[in-house]
This record gives C-alpha cells, sequence and structure tokens, in this order.
C-alpha cells in the first residue's frame, strides 16, 4: 500500500506502470532503495499518458503545493522531442524563469527563487526520438546481442507475415521478444532489472541515474 502522497516532498510523474517499476528497477541497484513501497525516498506517480501529464495545470499545480521540494517528470520523446520539451517549458516557464530553450542532453534541473526544483528526462536521452524501450534495449547484457539480434528479426518476420505492429512499436516488440525468451520468460522490465536479467550497471544507464541522483539530491 502505498503513503499519502502529501507526505512526500519529492515527486516523480511518469507515464505508466512500466515506467514506474523501470525507474524502480533500476535505482534499487544504484542507491539504498526499500522494496515497500511505503518506504520510498521519492514518490512515484503515474500519470496516464503524455496528452494528460502535459495537459495545462497538472505540472504546474504540482510543483505549488506546499509539501513539495523537487518534481520530476519523465516521459517519452516518441517522434518529437523538441516538441515535448517545448510543451515543458511553455507550462513551466513562468515558475522557472531559467528553463533553457532546448532540453540539455543530460537531463533537465533548474530551481527557482522559491527553492523549488524541477526536473525532466525524454526517454531515451533527451536528443533522439524513442520511449523507455528504446532505453531499456541498450540494457540487454552484451553476452545477449545475438540473441537480441535474432528477436529482431523474429519480429522483423512476423511483421513480413501479417503480424499487426505498427513501426511505432517495433522497438517494444523486440524487447518484449527477447524478455519472452529468458529464464523466467515474460518477465516484465521492471522485474527485469529487478533480477538483473537486463543490466541496471550498464554505462548506457549512466546518464540517466546521474540525472536522478542530482535532481533528488540523493548520494
Amino acid at each position: 500500500m502505498r503513503a499519502d502522497k502529501r507526505l512526500y516532498p519529492n515527486l516523480l510523474i511518469v507515464e505508466g506502470q512500466d515506467d514506474l517499476h523501470s525507474v524502480v528497477g533500476l535505482m534499487q541497484h544504484r542507491i539504498p532503495w526499500s522494496t515497500k513501497p511505503k518506504e520510498w525516498l521519492i514518490y512515484i506517480e503515474v500519470g496516464n499518458s503524455v496528452d494528460e501529464i502535459l495537459a495545462t495545470g497538472y505540472l504546474t499545480t504540482e510543483v505549488k503545493a506546499r509539501h513539495i521540494q523537487t518534481l520530476g517528470v519523465v516521459l517519452d520523446a516518441d517522434v518529437h522531442a523538441d516538441g515535448r520539451y517545448q510543451r515543458i517549458e511553455q507550462l513551466m516557464s513562468s515558475l522557472f524563469p531559467t528553463l533553457p530553450q532546448e532540453i540539455p542532453r543530460q537531463g533537465l534541473i533548474v530551481e527557482n527563487l522559491e527553492s523549488k526544483r524541477f526536473g525532466a528526462w525524454l526517454m531515451p536521452d533527451n536528443k533522439n526520438v524513442g520511449s523507455l524501450e528504446t532505453f531499456l534495449k541498450y540494457l540487454v547484457p552484451e553476452q545477449q546481442g545475438t540473441l537480441w539480434q535474432q528477436a529482431c528479426t523474429s519480429v522483423a518476420t512476423a511483421r513480413a507475415n501479417g503480424a499487426a505492429c505498427h513501426d511505432s512499436h517495433i522497438t517494444k516488440a523486440n524487447l518484449y521478444t527477447w524478455l519472452a525468451w529468458q529464464e523466467p520468460p515474460g518477465q516484465s522490465p521492471g522485474l527485469a532489472l529487478t533480477q538483473k536479467i537486463l543490466n541496471p550497471h550498464s554505462p548506457h544507464a549512466e546518464p540517466f541515474v546521474a540525472w536522478f541522483k542530482e535532481l533528488y539530491h540523493l548520494p
């Protein structure tokens, strides 16, 4: 059972449950992180969709709350990272006048005169198009490279044979095909990180981990 959100000075908003559990699965290998949600250092809230999270009033209301010290948001860049960040800037610039015109490659972290902090990360790397699954594919262990390529080939073959997988979902299909061939098969990304099926210590994860720790002042 989750604790009352109002008891947390630190809040992270993500798009979905896979995002939530992936962040937890990654960070529990990097910092002291309790297995009990009520003891988490940061309250993670699922915003359900980019459109809901970037709706007028959502982020600003959260960061204005008296108990909030730091608000972070993690979104998929999808095919328009620049547009995503421009919307964030549009929503938050009145509260954080020092927002840059472009999201920094290392992730956004700003602080205002009221000592409120705001951070943003666009998956996979604040620059390229993609999603959580794009980020996670780089955490596939190197020794699994051949099997990963086989999973990608299998997805391509299935699409050629009529599989109804949109172009925008190919990376997700590749990842979940590869996860289906692990032991135990078909683990969620979060559990795959917890169990080190995906490598939580991959160098590709370092920029996100550094951003997360700096945003929330974590050791």
